[in-house]
C-alpha cells in the first residue's frame, strides 16, 4: 500500500511537471512600454493570459533588456510582469531570454529561445529573429533571420479586440499588417532549426525560437478590453 501510494505521488508529480513544461513552452513573451518603463509579460496575448509571480512567470529568468551601453538593465518583479526602467531617449526595446534548459526526451530535446521587441520606429534588426519595419512606424515588415529575410514563414498577429490572424511572409520575407483598431498589437513568429548543441543533460537536437513584436496604434476603432 505504501509503495503504491509513493508511486501515485511520483506519477502525479511527473504529470504536474509535464503540464507545467508544456504550458510554459506554448506561451510567449511580449513587451509593453509606458514611457521609460518596459514590462515583460509571459502568457497568451490573444486570451489575455498573463502568468503570475509564484507561478509560471518564475520560469522567466535571465531575460535581458540591454541599455545603449550593451549592459543588461536592472529588473523588478511585480505580480504579473517584470519591470525594467529604461534610460531617457531609448528607442525600440528588445529582450533576449535564452537561458532555458532543453525540454523533451533525449536525444530529441529542444532548446527554447524567446525574443521580444516593443516599438516599430527603428528599421534595423538587432536580434537573431526579428520583425523589422520597412519604414519607421509603418505596417509593412521584413522578417529577418540573422540578418537575412526569411520567406514563407508564418506570422500570427493579435489585435486589440483579441482578434487573431495568421499571415505568411512573401518570397522577400515581407508581411503587411492591417491595424484598424486603436491599441496594442502583438505579432509572433516561431522558427525551428535542426541545430544540435550542448552536452550531457543540456544536450539538444533543435532550437525553437519564438520572437514577438508589439506596438501601439493611436488612431483607429476604439476598443475596451
Amino acid at each position: 500500500m505504501i509503495t503504491l501510494r509513493i508511486s501515485m505521488i511520483a506519477a502525479a508529480a511527473a504529470m504536474t511537471a509535464m503540464v507545467f513544461a508544456f504550458s510554459a513552452n506554448a506561451h510567449q513573451i511580449w513587451l509593453e512600454r509606458d514611457g521609460n518603463t518596459a514590462r515583460i509579460y509571459f502568457g497568451e496575448p490573444v486570451e489575455n493570459v498573463r502568468e503570475k509571480t509564484g507561478g509560471l512567470l518564475d520560469r522567466i529568468t535571465g531575460a535581458r533588456i540591454n541599455g545603449p551601453d550593451g549592459n543588461a538593465l536592472p529588473e523588478t518583479r511585480a505580480e504579473d510582469h517584470i519591470a525594467v526602467t529604461l534610460p531617457a531617449g531609448m528607442g525600440d526595446v528588445r529582450m533576449v531570454a535564452n537561458s532555458f534548459p532543453p525540454f523533451g526526451r533525449a536525444p530529441e530535446r529542444t532548446r527554447p529561445v524567446m525574443l521580444a521587441r516593443e516599438g516599430r520606429s527603428e528599421t534595423r534588426a538587432a536580434m537573431d529573429l526579428e520583425l523589422v519595419p520597412v519604414t519607421a512606424n509603418g505596417n509593412e515588415f521584413t522578417l529577418m533571420l540573422r540578418g537575412q529575410p526569411l520567406p514563407r514563414a508564418e506570422v500570427t498577429l493579435v489585435a486589440p479586440p483579441r482578434w487573431e490572424r495568421k499571415l505568411r511572409t512573401d518570397a522577400q520575407g515581407r508581411v503587411t499588417f492591417e491595424t484598424p483598431w486603436a491599441g496594442r498589437y502583438v505579432a509572433e513568429v516561431i522558427h525551428l532549426e535542426n541545430t544540435p548543441g550542448g552536452e550531457g543533460d543540456g544536450a539538444y537536437a533543435r532550437v525553437r525560437t519564438v520572437s514577438t513584436l508589439s506596438f501601439t496604434v493611436a488612431q483607429g476603432i476604439a476598443w475596451n478590453n
